[in-house]
């Protein structure tokens, strides 16, 4: 079975049936849609050894299995997120360290400032508000591949412009996943 017709009719078929059930199950469009494509990547790379004769019967318990997967990531995911947060980390940074951050953090906005307004608007949206690849293009009406290239664009940049102005990269990577979260 190497007929990738026959595998596009089987998606079309069965697509929107999986959906509803990995849908019912995880509650998250994103996160369903993704599942039910990996059931079917699957299925296409392991259709030499499937025996059973019933399609959906066949997709609808790899759905199972696959919703059950994605459950354990998920529950795995929340630990670690909750070990995290318990952690004992000092708040409160000292004095000077507050300072430091504080006017590295205003280089770091003025440097922001400097760029291309698209490259702007899309490091701001990833970086400061935090949304996703896919909001980011959806708000801006790009592509998704382009607002991952103005996220790399600006990340170069950034990282040119602060090392050239004798900051640490260190600080810099600091900077960006700590204080601009």
């Amino acid at each position: 079975m190497d007929d990738q017709q026959a595998f596009s009719a089987i998606i079309y078929r069965y697509n929107v049936r999986l959906y509803r059930i990995v849908y019912n199950r995880v509650r998250s469009e994103d996160d369903a849609k993704d599942i039910v494509q990996e059931i079917f990547i699957s299925f296409w790379n392991n259709r030499h050894q499937i025996q059973s004769a019933a399609l959906f019967p066949y997709l609808s318990k790899s759905a199972f299995y696959a919703v059950i997967d994605w459950q354990v990531l998920n529950k795995k995911n929340i630990s670690r997120k909750h070990l995290l947060l318990e952690k004992d980390e000092p708040s409160v940074l000292p004095i000077e360290n507050q300072v430091i951050a504080n006017e590295l953090r205003q280089e770091l906005m003025a440097e922001i400032e400097k760029m291309p307004e698209t490259t702007r608007a899309v490091f701001r949206m990833s970086r400061i508000d935090q949304k996703s690849v896919k909001e980011i293009a959806k708000a801006l009406q790009l592509s998704e591949q382009t607002v991952k290239n103005n996220i790399s664009i600006a990340l170069k940049q950034l990282r040119k412009r602060m090392v050239s102005n004798e900051f640490s990269l260190l600080l810099f990577y600091f900077l960006i996943k700590v204080f601009l979260y």
